[in-house]
């Protein structure tokens, strides 16, 4: 419910138009109204043989109703299109508000494909809202109010056996079919997020599947997926086909009713046959406005269920106070770690427990440890992704949970273990870094990481497309292409998670050079395995279950015994076995 309360509020930012659209749609179904009745009459007196003058205002009626019905209906569509696009960006705009902040953190928990499907379907879902749920149950109750008033006019039961006919189709019909589709709308939600998360994986994963010929058990299982999804919407599909019997069946008992309650009271003579074939085609007519309800029923149960999904994305974002430091006012900035503690919500142990140190400008620190020692997660405090149960991290006493998280993440350049090449020009993803670098600068880049020779072989220079991922580049090119935009970066503080993983010991000798050449006055962050970078470091931090156990210079710790001299003799037997 929380989803939907949302989704209202978003409608009331466009109260004028909705209001415009409800009454463009109340009008285009009462002139449908209006012409079926006015037709009615004129044909019933018409048979009666008398004078054209007393048939002038049902011929008038007829044209006005025929030609306005068509005009108010295209208007309805018009404005009410309009309002459903404005709040589809609406929607947009908010979730992307909401999940930027606090991402990676607020994403951790999802599988990407099931974050597409949430973007993409559930979003495409939520489109339908107002056109195929709210409009409709707005227009069918100012319709039932009108027209049960108007054959009331004739005989009060009349009235009142159309107004019930009405609520029954419109309402009491509608709640109990969204009562029975509530769980198989559910469940086709859950599969479809399912499905796509598992198509996103395989198709991902497609090339190692071939290598170990795996590719046939992930299809299997990718097809089982696709026919559950196939069989509950089947099972949506007939509930809709029996509720759309249902409520012709509602149609035509509530006018045959009407009618076995009218034709007496004509031989009665409170009112006469013309006004009953008014009477009945006006009943048949006023069926338009809740035709759409038993579909709105089943959009409404979509809709909540996506808007949940939706909304939950995002939650619980960090947000710091903003604007409570600038940058402006760090000159000469320290960052200070002091017993840092952090576990991963439904952790079970510290991933990073008691970390001290700090890092200067000019300085020099190397965190070596095994994998999953709790370097990444370190990054991942830096940047303000997630925030330490325990301890601080300050920047010129500046503690990072106070501060906006885009201002600390100002403070740093990072080359993630993995960085994001966008799909995208070699140049869009250098401007990332620095959105005011000249073709110069960019090519005297991309000359620092050894790419020189790479950028004067493509087709388009700056602006030939990489592709997806880099797709078009190979690891080593696309892990210089992500330092060159780092260097771009002018930041006090420099975070490197493995520079230089993909590169052969020539080519990453070149490029930290260049590295260490464009960084020598900022504090430098360097997590790595490759011990053969660690001989400029002005220290050395030994990381082990999430604690510093060993620290200081290289030579000083080689001589000694510990968790250093092991990785040490364990990458010197790596590269002599090679």
């Amino acid at each position: 419910m929380n989803g939907l309360r949302r989704l209202f509020a978003i409608l009331r930012e466009f109260t004028g138009e909705v209001l415009l659209s409800l009454l463009l749609g109340v009008a285009a179904i009462a002139a449908g109204i209006g012409l079926l009745g006015t037709s009615a009459y004129l044909i019933s007196s018409a048979a009666l043989k008398p004078s054209i003058a007393e048939l002038q205002v049902a011929i008038v009626g007829v044209r006005f109703f025929g030609i306005s019905r068509g005009v108010f209906r295209y208007l309805e569509r018009l404005v009410s299109h309009s309002v459903n696009l404005r709040v589809l960006t609406r929607l947009r705009e908010d979730f992307y508000r909401r999940v930027e902040p606090g991402a990676p953190a607020n994403l951790a928990a999802h599988r990407s494909g099931e974050i597409l499907d949430r973007v993409m379907g559930d979003l495409e879902t939520l489109e339908n809202f107002y056109v195929r749920v709210v409009a409709p149950a707005v227009v069918a109750l100012v319709i039932i109010t009108g027209v049960s008033f108007f054959v009331g006019g004739y005989a009060l039961r009349l009235g009142l056996i159309l107004a019930l006919g009405l609520l029954i189709g419109g309402f009491l019909h509608p709640a109990l079919t969204a009562i029975v589709s509530k769980s198989h709308i559910q469940n086709l939600a859950r599969s479809k997020a399912d499905t796509s998360a598992r198509l996103v994986e395989v198709l991902q994963g497609l090339e190692d599947l071939q290598v170990y010929n795996a590719q046939d058990r992930y299809f299997g299982s990718l097809l089982k997926a696709f026919q559950l999804s196939g069989n509950l919407q089947k099972r949506l599909l007939n509930i809709s086909v029996g509720s759309s019997g249902l409520a012709l069946l509602i149609t035509n008992l509530t006018v045959l009713t009407l009618l076995w309650t009218a034709i007496p009271l004509v031989g009665d003579g409170e009112f006469t046959g013309i006004s009953l074939a008014v009477i009945t085609l006006v009943a048949i007519a006023s069926f338009e406005a809740v035709t759409a309800m038993p579909a709105a029923a089943l959009n409404l149960n979509a809709s909540a269920v996506a808007a949940a999904r939706l909304f939950s994305i995002g939650d619980g974002a960090i947000r710091g106070r903003v604007g409570a430091v600038t940058p402006d006012l760090i000159s000469c900035p320290e960052l200070i770690l002091d017993g840092v503690s952090f576990t991963y919500p439904e952790g079970d142990h510290a991933v990073l427990a008691g970390l001290d140190f700090a890092l200067k400008p000019g300085c020099k620190i190397a965190i070596v440890g095994a994998s999953g020692a709790g370097k990444t997660s370190l990054v991942n405090l830096l940047m303000s992704f997630a925030q330490p149960q325990t301890g601080s991290i300050r920047i010129n006493g500046v503690d990072l949970r106070d501060a906006d998280p885009e201002w600390s993440r100002s403070m740093f350049s990072v080359l993630p273990q993995s960085a994001y090449l966008f799909n995208d020009s070699v140049r869009g993803n250098l401007l990332l870094a620095k959105t005011d670098a000249d073709d110069k600068e960019l090519i005297c880049v991309l000359e620092e990481v050894d790419l020189l020779d790479w950028y004067h072989a493509l087709p388009d220079g700056l602006d030939s497309w990489i592709g997806e991922h880099g797709v078009r580049m190979s690891g080593g090119e696309r892990q210089r292409l992500a330092i060159a935009r780092l260097l771009l970066q002018d930041r006090p503080f420099v975070v490197l998670d493995e520079p230089t993983a993909s590169l052969d010991r020539v080519t990453a000798r070149k490029v930290m050079e260049s590295i260490n050449t464009r960084t020598g006055d900022k504090g430098m962050l360097l997590i790595t395995y490759d011990l053969d970078l660690l001989k400029g470091m002005d220290e050395i931090l030994v990381i082990s279950d999430g604690r510093i156990t060993q620290r200081g210079t290289l030579i000083p710790l080689l001589e000694m015994d510990g968790v250093f001299r092991d990785l040490f003799d364990l990458e010197n037997n790596r590269i002599r076995d090679s």
